[in-house]
């Protein structure tokens, strides 16, 4: 599992996160919600080493992650997929997936790791050889998903997958994401301003109110809790 410990962040004086705790168990999908400014995407970059931990812990498989490379973190097996949909647009589908599979090359699962990720996103089959410059938004959120996928991860943390897509993408997407953690046994910490959806598929979810962790708990409780929705998920 995944297990954070008092985990706190800070730019200079400002607090972005404070003492957060929680547990992500081994092939779940754990929601994180909260409305802007809660600290949900500094919790993915400070347990991947883009932002600075002032204290805390966050064991991975018996593996501390903070203060870890990014290229060690890959090789325990962690990926990062971040909000915007960083596609490298002058190179083809193919291209983006290879550049997600760098450091697999050699082994002899490389060529097939690129064609399940087709399987799981059948329009990037059909795109491969396009630059992604051609390709929709929801497309292209695909596309970064699946370039993370071809390093095998066992922990994927999702950051926005859905920002900006239409409702029927978001609900694709949505499928797509639950089906990875079903079929491969992936954990996932999905990080989404669209709660209704994040709910509707995870199994555990995490609110946070200015950097602090303010609920932990079964989604379907958390949806069903009028008071709560309203005071922190604002739906």
């Amino acid at each position: 599992m995944l297990e954070v410990s008092g985990l706190s962040v800070s730019y200079g004086p400002v607090a972005a996160l404070s003492e957060v705790s929680f547990k992500a168990e081994e092939g779940s999908i754990t929601a994180v919600l909260g409305a802007n400014g809660a600290g949900k995407t500094t919790l993915l970059r400070a347990l991947t080493g883009l932002a600075p931990v002032k204290s805390g812990s966050a064991r991975w498989a018996s593996n501390e992650l903070i203060g870890r490379r990014t290229e060690e973190l890959v090789r325990l097996g962690v990926a990062h997929v971040p909000e915007g949909r960083g596609v490298v647009t002058e190179l083809t589908v193919e291209e983006n997936l290879r550049l997600g599979a760098l450091w697999r090359k050699r082994q002899p699962d490389f060529r097939q790791l690129i064609e399940r990720t087709y399987d799981l996103f059948p329009p990037l089959a059909e795109r491969r050889s396009r630059p992604a410059a051609t390709l929709s938004g929801g497309e292209r959120q695909m596309l970064v998903i699946a370039r993370a996928l071809v390093a095998r991860p066992q922990l994927l943390l999702l950051d926005e997958p859905s920002l900006g897509l239409a409702p029927l993408v978001t609900l694709e997407l949505m499928r797509t994401v639950k089906e990875l953690s079903r079929r491969d046994g992936l954990t996932l910490l999905l990080v989404e301003q669209n709660a209704t959806s994040a709910l509707s598929i995870a199994d555990a979810a995490v609110v946070l109110s200015i950097g602090r962790v303010v609920i932990t708990g079964d989604p379907k409780t958390l949806a069903a809790d009028d008071q709560l929705r309203h005071s922190y998920l604002g739906f």
